[in-house]
């Protein structure tokens, strides 16, 4: 039986722009996501693809409606189980690219919640080769290029191996070279077991999904 790992209800999000009139973003979205599958959402600019990512790592909440995960909380798990790749670059400066990989792996440990698995160095070193960041792992966050900087994010979400990753458009800032590492990484995620969600508008995501839901 196929294990669900969320279940969103009705989810409903507006926003006041520029001080006016709310905007609804999203309205009565249901949607599953399931271990071991990787969905596609896609649609147009200002769909609400990004703030679906949002809703559902808790970064923001509903008006109305609620996710769910397994085992029947309200609230997004940890970090080592639940990862995110944002849009915007959300790597600490003071770090190295190594270093920002590695962050939160040495987070979940020091606060005991995650059991650090004994080859994660080897993993980030592995990881680091595949995405072309092993010559860059000792330079700052921001001494390397957008596209770098996307690709340290996407390592940092895939290192300690979670059971759900959330990506908002992973290889917008990739060429056809690096975009295709990134979708290998996290298709080998999911045939690990992970359940991912790509918000994405690019036709290559789309393609390598197991399924697909278009917002309007």
């Amino acid at each position: 039986m196929t294990k669900l790992v969320l279940q969103a209800s009705a989810l409903t999000k507006a926003y006041r722009r520029d001080g006016g009139h709310p905007v609804t973003v999203l309205c009565g979205i249901d949607l599953d996501l399931a271990a071991g599958e990787l969905v596609a959402v896609t649609g147009p600019s200002l769909s609400g693809k990004t703030t679906l990512v949002e809703l559902l790592a808790g970064w923001a909440q509903p008006d109305s409606g609620v996710v769910v995960w397994d085992g029947g909380s309200t609230d997004p798990p940890a970090w080592s189980h639940l990862t995110v790749v944002p849009q915007g670059f959300a790597l600490l400066e003071e770090l190295t690219v190594a270093e920002n990989i590695e962050f939160a792996a040495r987070f979940n440990r020091a606060a005991g919640r995650h059991r650090v698995h004994p080859e994660r160095d080897a993993r980030v070193g592995a990881l680091l080769t595949r995405l072309g960041l092993d010559r860059l792992q000792d330079r700052g966050a921001f001494e390397i290029s957008v596209g770098e900087r996307q690709r340290t994010m996407v390592a940092r979400a895939l290192v300690d191996r979670p059971a759900v990753v959330l990506a908002d458009e992973p290889v917008a800032h990739q060429d056809q070279r690096h975009a295709a590492i990134v979708l290998d990484l996290l298709r080998d995620a999911v045939t690990e077991g992970a359940a991912c969600l790509v918000a994405t508008r690019t036709p290559s995501v789309a393609a390598i999904a197991d399924r697909l839901v278009t917002l309007d």
